[in-house]
């Protein structure tokens, strides 16, 4: 069931890998629809703006975190965004950021410790919850990471990304029922995803209804023609 988790939060490991906005990548992008994808986009443009208003010095060692990423030394990007966060200890991105390397680096605790912290200086920005909650979940506390997303939908009722993740995480928990209601508010919140979708039609399948599981997948190709995740899972259905 974790495995399966993982595959609906790849957003919580996509979102600007580097501080910069840079486009992220990660090893199962593809697997995202074009709701997620434009979403995070929404994000990246926002989080460039922001930086274009940080002090001039400040933007300086943003470039140097950068080059030190491309160059694959995460230590120094540490070490320099660390810097970066003891000149400005009320800049949410910067802990947002530097959560995330902990996160890449296998320190879930400090990286869930930077998440907090960040939330509590900027609780509007969605990701940051997002983030939290994945790494709860990589830690396998799906008890506190259900609640991060009740927190989550609760500030942003109609984000289906945020709905998504909540009924992801119920699903997780083997609590199918709750999991299902929330799966269908999330396809009835925006933006529209057929990866949500898919989603839905997953758990209908394992509940045995298969004709309702086809007709989420079918919605989900209506909506994005050619998703490969959803064609695959269609495909696997019972005739």
């Amino acid at each position: 069931m974790l495995a399966a988790l993982r595959i609906r939060l790849f957003s919580s490991l996509l979102l600007a890998s580097v501080l910069t906005g840079q486009p992220a990548h990660a090893q199962d992008a593809s697997q995202l629809d074009d709701a997620y994808l434009a979403e995070l986009r929404t994000e990246h443009d926002a989080l460039r703006a922001r930086i274009q208003q940080w002090p001039p010095a400040l933007q300086a060692q943003n470039a140097q975190v950068s080059a030190a990423l491309r160059a694959g030394n995460r230590q120094e990007a540490q070490r320099i965004a660390e810097d970066m966060a003891r000149q400005e200890p009320a800049n949410a991105d910067i802990r947002l950021f530097l959560g995330k390397l902990h996160g890449q680096q296998g320190n879930m605790a400090a990286a869930l410790a930077l998440f907090e912290q960040s939330i509590a200086l900027d609780p509007d920005n969605k990701w940051a919850y997002v983030n939290k909650a994945g790494t709860q979940a990589e830690r396998a506390d799906l008890p506190n990471a259900l609640a991060t997303t009740q927190t989550l939908t609760a500030r942003f009722p109609g984000w289906s990304i945020g709905c998504n993740l909540q009924a992801s995480m119920l699903d997780a928990l083997n609590r199918p029922h709750e999991a299902l209601d929330a799966f269908e508010k999330a396809v009835r919140a925006k933006p529209a995803s057929a990866l949500i979708l898919t989603n839905l039609g997953n758990l209908q399948r394992r509940l045995g209804r298969v004709a309702d599981a086809r007709k989420s997948y079918e919605a989900a190709l209506r909506l994005q023609p050619g998703y490969t995740l959803t064609e695959t899972q269609l495909a696997s259905l019972p005739q």
